[in-house]
């Protein structure tokens, strides 16, 4: 009788359980699906996949140390401006370009490293550009939506039509207004 009563108890527990699963896995589901205006498009472009040439100014270690230094430069504006970091990776590019042609292997290695850190770093921001924007959205958090999808913008400036940054042109209109209407 005992161990019935016991069979009892466990039974009406898993069946309690299994219950409570099942409507916070619900509930989950319904929370998940962001409305079709909110969700981000998907897949996003990367922003660096076309490996820059070596400008032919003049001599090829000239135009090297032209592009690192203009590199240099646009790297120490990226906290300003979000174009300045894409346009510094490419800049480094062009310069692992003209090291590489003219046989400068120093040179490629040191430009090497500093294009895989900035790189990284470019990519960590826009990743987290994106999430804060998914965030933001999900949240009506409007002004931080706005605030990120100007930033994307500014990082996907050099990308031709894709659709995330299409996405993005479109509903900036309607983030604006809500933003602009929130308190």
């Amino acid at each position: 009788m005992r161990d019935l009563l016991q069979s009892r108890r466990i039974s009406l527990i898993v069946l309690l359980v299994a219950a409570a699963l099942f409507v916070v896995a619900a509930w989950l589901r319904g929370r998940a699906v962001p409305s079709a205006g909110k969700r981000a498009a998907d897949p996003h472009p990367e922003l660096f996949v076309e490996e820059m040439a070596c400008p032919r100014r003049g001599g090829i270690l000239e135009d090297g140390r032209r592009s690192e230094e203009l590199a240099l430069l646009r790297s120490d504006r990226y906290a300003y401006d979000p174009r300045d970091g894409v346009r510094a990776v490419q800049r480094y590019q062009e310069a692992e370009a003209c090291y590489r042609a003219a046989g400068a292997t120093n040179d490629v290695v040191r430009v090497r490293l500093s294009l895989a850190a900035l790189t990284a770093r470019v990519n960590t921001d826009y990743a987290a550009a994106r999430l804060n924007l998914v965030n933001a959205l999900e949240q009506d958090r409007w002004s931080d939506a706005l605030r990120e999808i100007h930033r994307l913008l500014l990082l996907t400036e050099h990308l031709r039509r894709h659709e995330y940054v299409e996405w993005l042109k479109k509903i900036i209109g309607r983030v604006a207004a809500r933003a602009s209407t929130a308190v």
